[in-house]
């Protein structure tokens, strides 16, 4: 008689819901003050198995950043480039910031990026590395956008793209800092809309081409 065929053991662990919990630790803890310890509490993983799962303590942020980045992306994208105006766009978008850094229960969460690994950039080159793509990544997105609306005459044809597109970056960074430092979300909103519309007022913005004549 052959023996029934091993099934082998089922999956113990949700690697999406692994990720997104030690991702949870990262933010509230600082990657620094963050140990596998926590890193296994919070995801119910033994330490071997997170070892076998994802990698070295490095490599389960790497991974956990990148699950949420790309979970986010397509939101935010959506909300620069599809929305029907500029402003429109921007105000979608950095609502949808806001609210990534800050908790439905007002817990000061940030960038999971900027607020967790900053303070380790400058001593751990790969950390750095990480930091500088993050920012350039960033960086590179808004200045899309504000190329988009220049050629559409949305904002002035001659407006300073790259400018334009840092003072927007350098709204998120803000937000990240003051998010952390436990600023309510309204306020964070509020910052927002003020930086957008002063932005948009530095740019010449136009509700349309055909407002520029």
């Amino acid at each position: 008689m052959k023996a029934k065929p091993s099934r082998g053991r089922p999956r113990e662990y949700d690697p999406e819901q692994a990720l997104a919990a030690a991702l949870g630790e990262f933010r509230r803890r600082g990657y620094t003050a963050t140990s596998l310890d926590h890193l296994s509490d919070a995801t119910q993983m033994a330490r071997p198995s997170l070892y076998a799962a994802f990698g070295n303590k490095l490599e389960i942020y790497r991974k956990a950043v990148r699950q949420y980045s790309e979970q986010s992306a397509e939101r935010r994208r959506h909300a620069l480039f599809e929305e029907p105006s500029l402003q429109k766009g921007l105000e979608d978008y950095f609502e949808e910031i806001v609210g990534a850094y800050v908790s439905k229960d007002g817990q000061p969460l940030g960038c999971p990026i900027l607020s967790v690994i900053s303070g380790e950039a400058a001593a751990d080159p790969e950390i750095g590395a990480e930091l500088s793509a993050a920012v350039g990544k960033t960086d590179s997105l808004f200045r899309q956008r504000m190329a988009i609306a220049a050629e559409a005459g949305e904002i002035a044809a001659d407006a300073d793209v790259g400018g334009i597109a840092a003072m927007l970056a350098a709204l998120q960074h803000s937000l990240a800092l003051r998010a952390r430092a436990g600023t309510r979300r309204e306020e964070l909103s509020s910052v927002a809309a003020a930086h957008v519309a002063l932005t948009l007022k530095a740019a010449n913005y136009a509700e349309s081409g055909a407002a520029r004549g």
